[in-house]
Formats: structure tokens, sequence, C-alpha cells
């Protein structure tokens, strides 16, 4: 499904606000897609210079899992080889204890400002029957400190 850059920056303004995180597998294929929004720490911190970094996401929402929607509790963390205010990149994992189980999330992503964007793995565990999915994200990255960033809001859709 394809939406119009109003649409988009509607949908990023009505998440952020409420401040909710989901992260749940989404696949075209099974009809599973997520919002997620939330916040996170950065550490040491993003600066002019740059320098390798930690990060970490952790947060609350809704979402659908194996075509079952629900509430997730959701933990993330990774790290950052560039960390300048410009730019970034590297990996990220974690797991959401969600109705269908917990689900595994993995991946790499890239960061040109505010823009992030990256894929990745996520596994999903229902009942005796193990899901596999790969995701695609499309993120707004808002810093929320500074002049070193320490933390950050972000919104992304996975499909």
């Amino acid at each position: 499904m394809k939406f119009s850059a109003k649409v988009r920056l509607g949908l990023v303004a009505v998440v952020a606000a409420a401040s909710a995180v989901t992260m749940v597998p989404a696949n075209a294929a099974t009809g599973d897609a997520a919002v997620i929004a939330g916040s996170g720490t950065i550490s040491p911190g993003l600066t002019l210079a740059g320098g390798a970094q930690t990060f970490t996401f952790s947060g609350t929402g809704a979402g659908t899992v194996a075509g079952m929607n629900g509430q997730a509790t959701c933990d993330v963390t990774g790290d950052d080889t560039i960390g300048t205010y410009s730019q970034g990149a590297g990996s990220f994992h974690g797991s959401c204890n969600t109705p269908c189980g917990t689900v595994g999330v993995a991946g790499t992503y890239t960061r040109t400002g505010s823009v992030v964007s990256g894929g990745g793995a996520a596994t999903s565990g229902c009942g005796s029957i193990t899901v596999g999915y790969s995701l695609s994200l499309h993120c707004v990255f808002n810093p929320t400190s500074g002049p070193t960033v320490t933390s950050y809001a972000l919104v992304c859709t996975l499909n």
C-alpha cells in the first residue's frame, strides 16, 4: 500500500504523540505490519566528530504478529559505527513479548539526518509454529537532547 507524504506525516505525528512502542514483524506476504514509536538512549552520544556508539530502545504498544492483534512490550539494543549528528550505521537486536509469543528481531540500518532505513529478520514462535519474517524499516529519528545527543524519539513503519 502506498501512502502520500501528507498521510505519512500525519501518521508519524499521531504515533509520536501517543508515545507507544511496538516492535513486531511486518511482512507483506502475511499481511503483518507495524508502526513503532518510542524513545531511547545513545552512549556516549552523537557529536559533530562522531565515534562508536551504543543505543537502547524500549516501550510498549500494539501491533499484528502472525495475524494476531494485541499489545507488545519490546526491548532493543544496538550499535552505531559512525555516530555523527548527520550520519549513522550499525546493527540492532532484541525481542518483543506479543500475543503470539516472543518475537526476536535483528538487522542493520543506516541513518542520514533524520531518515533511518534498514532491514533484517524477525522470528515469532506462535504456539508450536515458528514463523520467520523479512523486515524493511523506514523511520524518522528525532534527537531529544543536545548539544551531545544522548536521547531520541523514533517513529518507524515496518513492511
